[in-house]
């Protein structure tokens, strides 16, 4: 025996809870197409419900109100919505201001892009100005540790050269 969704239940305080359990709200019966269905038949589109007569007499501007960074999901929803409704005036001024909208996004992005590559640029310049001042300060040690080893080995030479006199035998 299943229990009933709506049950009460003893929880270990010792007290009775009552549970109420919302069945899921199932589609409508797909029957007999009216009216209404077949006209608002929609296509979906990365979770947007956008209606065939609406993709199909606007294509361009369902694809402006999809790519559109400054509106969320519940307001494209609402011009999908609120688009057959709309005059003509009213589908050139959101057509202008979503184009808009995406021309001057992408004029900031590569504004943003020529910034970067220019900061790059700069530090790619610093970036090998460091590692030639590096690499000059290696040679310079070496330099200097090379020159260090000749003047011991040089110091060495003499002082064999020198015993070298003391002992020879003097005429």
């Amino acid at each position: 025996m299943t229990p009933d969704p709506s049950s009460t239940q003893n929880n270990s305080t010792g007290t009775t809870t009552t549970t109420a359990v919302t069945p899921p709200v199932s589609p409508p019966a797909a029957t007999e197409p009216t009216k209404a269905s077949t006209a608002s038949s929609t296509t979906t589109t990365s979770a947007a419900q956008i209606p065939t007569a609406i993709a199909q007499k606007y294509p361009d501007l369902t694809g402006l109100i999809n790519e559109t960074e400054s509106m969320t999901q519940e307001e494209r929803d609402y011009w999908y919505q609120i688009l057959p409704i709309m005059t003509d005036e009213q589908v050139e001024k959101l057509r202008g201001i979503l184009v808009h909208e995406k021309e001057q996004l992408s004029k900031l992005d590569q504004e943003y892009e020529q910034e970067l590559t220019k900061l790059n640029e700069k530090h790619l310049l610093e970036w090998k100005e460091h590692e030639a001042r590096e690499k000059r300060e290696q040679l310079r040690s070496a330099e200097s540790q090379t020159e260090a080893e000749e003047a011991a080995n040089e110091a060495a030479l003499l002082a064999q050269l020198s015993a070298m006199d003391d002992s020879a035998p003097q005429a």
